[in-house]
C-alpha cells in the first residue's frame, strides 16, 4: 500500500484532483456572497468571473495542473473492455451546471464555481491568486462566458463542440506553459521575475520528461521497427 497525491499514478484508473471551489464577497458587506442573484439564480458578476476564468482557462491550467503527469489524467476514457471507462475528468474550457466533462462547474447547490482542472501537484497561492485575477478581470470587463454547456462532451462530436465555441483544455505540460507565457494576466498576477522562473523550470522538465523512453513506447514500437 502507498499514499500519493500524484494526479495519475496508475494506469486504467480515475485521476486524483483538487477542485478549487471559489466565490466573492464585497469588502464592505462581509457575509454576502457577490455570486447569489436573485430567485436563486447565480448573478451576473459570477457569469462575468465564469468568462474571466474561461478566457485565460489556458494559462490557469499550467499552475493548477503543474506536472507532466497532470495531461494523463484530463482525458475522457481510461482504456478497458468496449472502449474503456468514462473518467469525468475535464477536456474543455466551457462550464455548465452538473456537466463533469467541463473545466468549470456551477453546482446546483451553492454559489461558487468549481474549478475541475486541478490536482494536489499545484501551488495554491499561485493557482488562487491567478484563479482572483481572472474573476476580477471577468468581472470589471463584463466577460461573456457563452451559454451553459450541459452535454457530455465526451459524446459530442468535433463539429459541435467547436460550434459550441468551447475550446480544447492544453494537451500536455508545454502546451500550457507556452499559454501562460504570453498571457496578459499571468505578468500582472505573477510579476515578471515569477513568471519567468516558473516558466523556465517546468520547460526543464517537459525536457528532462522527453529524455527519458517509457515501456509503453518499447513496447508499441521496438517489435515493429
Amino acid at each position: 500500500m502507498f499514499i500519493t497525491f500524484m494526479p495519475k499514478p496508475t494506469i486504467g484508473d480515475w485521476r486524483s484532483g483538487a477542485h478549487m471551489n471559489t466565490s466573492v464577497q464585497r469588502l464592505d458587506q462581509p457575509g454576502v456572497n457577490l455570486f447569489e442573484g436573485d430567485s436563486g439564480q447565480f448573478s451576473q458578476e459570477a457569469l462575468h468571473a465564469v468568462g474571466g476564468i474561461l478566457r485565460h482557462g489556458g494559462a490557469l491550467t499550467a499552475i493548477a495542473c503543474s506536472t507532466v503527469n497532470s495531461y494523463n489524467g484530463l482525458v475522457p476514457r481510461v482504456g478497458g473492455f468496449e472502449g474503456g471507462t468514462v473518467t469525468w475528468a475535464p477536456t474543455h474550457m466551457t462550464y455548465g451546471h452538473n456537466n463533469r466533462s467541463a473545466m468549470l462547474r456551477l453546482p446546483q447547490n451553492r454559489f461558487c464555481i468549481e474549478n475541475r482542472a486541478a490536482d494536489m501537484c499545484m501551488n495554491p497561492y499561485l493557482s488562487l491568486g491567478m484563479t482572483a485575477g481572472a474573476m476580477v478581470d471577468g468581472i470589471d470587463s463584463k466577460a461573456d462566458p457563452g451559454v451553459p454547456l450541459n452535454e457530455d462532451l465526451y459524446e459530442m462530436t468535433d463539429q459541435a463542440i467547436a460550434a459550441s465555441g468551447a475550446q480544447r483544455l492544453p494537451r500536455h505540460l508545454l502546451e500550457a506553459i507556452e499559454i501562460l507565457r504570453d498571457d496578459r494576466l499571468a505578468k500582472h498576477v505573477l510579476g515578471d521575475q515569477m513568471l519567468e522562473s516558473y516558466v523556465r523550470y517546468k520547460v526543464d522538465e517537459w525536457e528532462r520528461y522527453h529524455q527519458h523512453v517509457s515501456d509503453w513506447e518499447v513496447e508499441e514500437y521496438l517489435r515493429l521497427y
